[in-house]
């Protein structure tokens, strides 16, 4: 465990997002000056215990976190990994419609870190009247210095979430995000009030992996009626490495539709990894407890549990990015690795 310092300092790297958005005539664009107006938001807000804090340039411009591709989450995870040894905890501002993706991918590259990294960002520009950002940063820089909690977090209105098992699923503004199937980590308010739950399995420290992120495409399909496996053979034209299958509650697709199966069969056979979660919200995928499910087992389709569909893209991309074999890669998708599963 890292040396604790007697005031435990703090990284924030800022991404872009709303968080730091200003008006402008093509609509909200996110700008490159928020450190400033942030701390000059702390200032007259009045007094406040805070760690120290310094700003850590991420190295790319402010955006829209709607652009975000999955080079960003390396580069953003290498950002981390080379300050570590200077700080005791990182916070990241980000955008809302990515930042689940976002704090899962970090969630498995930096396994090992051995430093809180708390995500958050806000429904409401800083500074807009019925902002959150000013709250939600304080949230997370209070969770960071706390050193309570050596994980990927997402804190977000009053509660504190285990990165990757976030998902923005809901429109309000004041909690945009749940984790319909793992509790929160934490209720935030002018205390951290922490709840007793499962840490992720342990991690031995060690470097950021060098992956090729970016290299790898990952592709994400849902599961409909009247799906045909010519779907899934014009997604394996493009290229694909491995493909999330969203299935109905229990991972249950048209197992019965003998050319989707067959489908399948070509892309496990190809070395396309297929893994399949749920569409429901607290959805399990347990292949071949239900009949219609068992030939898209037999054909390579792997159950993903409880995960999200952000923490099985994330996944997906981090083990290939290892440059580990198709059927090896199968086989940790199911597993658990940083608590982003339930097994049973």
């Amino acid at each position: 465990m890292p040396a604790r310092r007697q005031r435990p300092s703090i990284g924030v790297i800022y991404t872009g997002g709303t968080f730091g958005m200003v008006p402008s005539e093509r609509g909200y664009v996110p700008t490159e000056d928020l450190p400033e107006r942030a701390e000059a938001a702390l200032r007259d807000h009045g007094p406040v215990e805070l760690p120290a804090f310094d700003w850590i340039d991420s190295g790319q411009p402010a955006v829209d976190s709607g652009a975000i591709e999955p080079r960003f989450w390396f580069e953003l995870a290498q950002v981390v990994a080379a300050a570590a040894e200077a700080h005791d905890g990182f916070v990241v501002v980000h955008g809302t419609d990515t930042l689940a993706y976002t704090g899962s991918a970090l969630s498995f590259l930096l396994a090992g870190l051995e430093r809180p990294v708390v995500v958050t960002g806000s429904s409401r520009p800083l500074g807009e009247r019925g902002s959150d950002a000013l709250d939600n940063l304080l949230h997370a820089l209070r969770v960071a210095a706390a050193q309570d909690c050596h994980e990927v977090t997402l804190a977000f209105g009053e509660r504190l979430l285990r990165a990757n098992r976030a998902t923005k699923r809901h429109g309000t503004a004041a909690e945009p995000f749940d984790s319909p199937c793992f509790p929160p980590l934490a209720e935030l308010g002018h205390s951290i009030h922490w709840r007793r739950v499962e840490p992720p399995p342990a991690v031995e420290p060690g470097p950021l992996p060098r992956a090729a992120w970016g290299d790898t495409r990952v592709a994400m399909l849902p599961v409909h009626p009247g799906i045909e496996g010519n779907t899934i053979r014009a997604l394996r034209e493009t290229g694909i490495d491995a493909l999330v299958l969203e299935g109905y509650a229990a991972g249950i697709g048209p197992g019965g539709n003998t050319d989707f199966v067959r489908s399948i069969r070509e892309c496990t056979d190809a070395g396309i990894v297929c893994g399949a979660v749920s569409q429901s919200r607290e959805g399990y995928v347990q292949l071949g407890r239900y009949a219609l499910s068992t030939p898209l087992a037999d054909a390579g389709l792997v159950g993903g549990a409880d995960m999200t569909r952000e923490a099985a893209l994330t996944k997906l991309h981090y083990l290939l990015g290892q440059g580990l074999a198709a059927s090896d890669v199968a086989a940790a998708f199911g597993r658990n690795l940083r608590g982003e599963l339930s097994e049973r």
